[in-house]
């Protein structure tokens, strides 16, 4: 199969409202589950495009999905640009400050990143993690992770400016229907009228994060222990389509916000390490943040 559209990120701006928003259209085939890490992870994609097949329940439509790790990836526009040089993408944008301090308490919560590390801590220690896995540096380089223009001009050496359509968490927020009337135009089918949805994917603190260390990350022993299974193609798919890594992340989120508001010199020191990154954003791709 090839895939039509790709949301590459970014994580912690509100991907997941964006793609049950997609959802919605009749037109759109989206995966089964929201993101299918295939073109960022080394290991799956060496699946080949089956993988990625068996997250489609058919091939009719207009293929869509989502991988939020891909706008910090090395590798993944080279991948995503030879299986279908001509694919639509989308990019969902949150004022950089606050999508990298959410970033590192999601970190926490979800058992990246240990507690007694303080925010501005976490930039000092970001230049250990640039060598590493995709897993590692997106959930450990929040500061990284916010430098959109430097991320998005990367993937320009790959793809034309037209096949990316830059979003931004606030509209979608503020005027979801106009947001999603932007993104049927340049998927290039008719609008349709959404269903308003609540928040979704708000950072919560969890109940272990032992078993959110399981769900999220890969290389976890026990994750190890039971892959061989899955490789069965029947029963991996049974529990794709189960939705059942949706279940067992909702049970173990605890209610409430699960941090502190932003302190002051924190904030000074990202709008001053953002600034020219801000600059350039908008000067190049015309987006204030």
């Amino acid at each position: 199969m090839k895939l039509d559209h790709i949301i590459i990120g970014m994580g912690r701006c509100g991907t997941t409202s964006l793609s049950e928003y997609i959802k919605q259209h009749p037109d759109i085939n989206c995966s089964s589950v929201k993101e299918v890490h295939y073109f960022s992870i080394e290991e799956l994609f060496e699946r080949g495009d089956s993988y990625l097949a068996e997250h489609f329940n058919n091939r009719s439509g207009i293929t869509s999905m989502a991988d939020t790790y891909l706008l910090l990836s090395k590798e993944g526009p080279a991948r995503i640009h030879a299986h279908n040089p001509n694919i639509k993408i989308t990019v969902l944008l949150r004022e950089p400050t606050s999508r990298a301090y959410s970033n590192y308490h999601y970190s926490i919560n979800n058992g990246y990143e240990r507690k007694d590390v303080t925010f501005l801590e976490t930039f000092q220690n970001e230049s250990d993690y640039s060598e590493e896995g995709i897993i590692l540096r997106n959930n450990l380089c929040h500061f990284e992770g916010s430098l959109y223009f430097k991320q998005l001009s990367f993937w320009l050496n790959y793809f034309k400016p037209d096949q990316l359509l830059i979003l931004k968490t606030q509209d979608l927020k503020d005027d979801p229907q106009l947001t999603m009337n932007k993104f049927f135009d340049f998927l290039e089918v008719d609008r349709f009228k959404v269903r308003i949805l609540e928040a979704q994917n708000i950072a919560k603190k969890v109940r272990s994060k032992s078993i959110q260390q399981f769900l999220l990350n890969r290389n976890h022993w026990l994750r190890k222990t039971v892959r061989a299974p899955l490789k069965i193609k029947w029963i991996k798919g049974a529990i794709i389509k189960s939705g059942v890594n949706d279940k067992l992340h909702q049970f173990n989120a605890k209610k409430g916000e699960g941090y502190r508001p932003i302190l002051e010199e924190e904030a000074k020191f990202c709008a001053d390490y953002f600034e020219e990154d801000l600059r350039l954003l908008k000067e190049t791709f015309g987006i204030s943040l």
